[in-house]
């Protein structure tokens, strides 16, 4: 049904997208498209954006959520958003690499000392250097990284606290190479498998355990698919976008861009401080529900990521660009 929809979304929205493409001075409404569930830090940050956006233009500007996937799934969005069917999506990393090949060093595993690191890289070297019309050339502009948090691993068969605990255990990740790439190096049989069939696969145990951000494990209830074991494995960080429409961005006067970008960056800052202050309460709240939370050395993780990087780097296509990154990540952890 939700394809059937995005379908008839495009089709429909694919019409009236030259009227939106807006004129100084006209109402120009923006179609959004995200994956968050209700209460996730990414719906509420969507929200904001709204918000902002409406107020600051004085309501010449409004913005249409569509969230829970319900304009199809991350690659569906960003595609939409391209040919400009939608204005406006939430997408990774994992999803943007698919346009500018960059994108895919931002999720290589273990490679950020914490959230600032992170930000500072992404808001800093790294924006500079895919600043060069490469997203734009393909439909796309990213207004910028809000954030998702790092990801940690659940499963139902035991504690995982050493490299050595993850080896045999059936893992689910989505098909994104630095994700793969992580698990099979400390030993997991990887499976991809899509989102919304993660829960199903857990319950009929297809895989042990999975991975995904605190707010994701807790908000998709995955203890009741018996995902008992969390560890803080904190092995990659990614961020949603802010992606537009290029034609669209490139529609709009001074003024507007401005609004969507203050907007963004309000949004941007609710976000990450919200990401941030509820891992506690996320590790908490799991706990209360049964879960055995566990902390690793992540030191002792992120030793065994060699063979990830090298695949990560294989997949970019480029051992300078990867090499070229890691500098700027350690440049921007000073």
């Amino acid at each position: 049904m939700k394809k059937v929809l995005a379908l008839v979304l495009t089709l429909v929205l694919t019409l009236g997208s030259f009227a939106l493409v807006g004129t100084a001075g006209a109402a120009t409404t923006i179609i959004l498209g995200h994956f968050g569930a209700p209460n996730e830090p990414v719906s509420k940050a969507a929200e904001t954006f709204k918000a902002q956006v409406e107020a600051l233009s004085g309501g010449a500007m409004t913005v249409e959520i569509h969230g829970a996937s319900e304009l199809g799934n991350a690659k569906e969005m960003a595609e939409q958003v391209a040919i400009g069917a939608i204005q406006a999506c939430l997408v990774s990393q994992g999803t943007l690499d698919k346009y500018d090949i960059r994108y895919a060093l931002v999720t290589a595993p273990y490679v950020y000392g914490g959230y600032q690191h992170a930000y500072a890289v992404v808001d800093g070297p790294f924006a500079a250097w895919v600043a060069d019309g490469t997203l734009e050339s393909k439909g796309l502009h990213n207004i910028g990284p809000w954030d998702y948090g790092f990801r940690c691993l659940t499963n139902s068969k035991r504690e995982v606290k050493h490299p050595e605990d993850v080896k045999g255990l059936k893992i689910r990740t989505p098909s994104e190479v630095q994700k793969v790439a992580c698990f099979e190096s400390l030993g997991a049989d990887v499976q991809q498998i899509a989102f919304s069939e993660l829960i199903t696969a857990l319950k009929q145990k297809t895989v042990d355990g999975q991975e995904n951000p605190l707010s994701t494990i807790y908000n998709n209830s995955m203890w009741e698919a018996g995902q008992i074991y969390l560890s803080l494995t904190r092995h990659t960080w990614e961020a949603v976008n802010l992606t537009v429409n290029n034609a669209f961005w490139q529609g709009l006067t001074d003024e507007q861009r401005g609004i969507l970008e203050q907007a963004s960056a309000a949004a941007r800052d609710q976000m990450r401080a919200e990401v941030q202050q509820s891992e506690q309460d996320y590790i908490q709240k799991l706990t209360d529900k049964g879960v055995t939370v566990t902390e690793v050395d992540l030191a002792e993780f992120k030793a065994a990521m060699a063979p990830a990087w090298e695949k990560v780097a294989a997949y970019e296509g480029s051992a300078e660009d990867m090499a070229k990154f890691l500098q700027m990540v350690e440049d921007s952890a000073k």
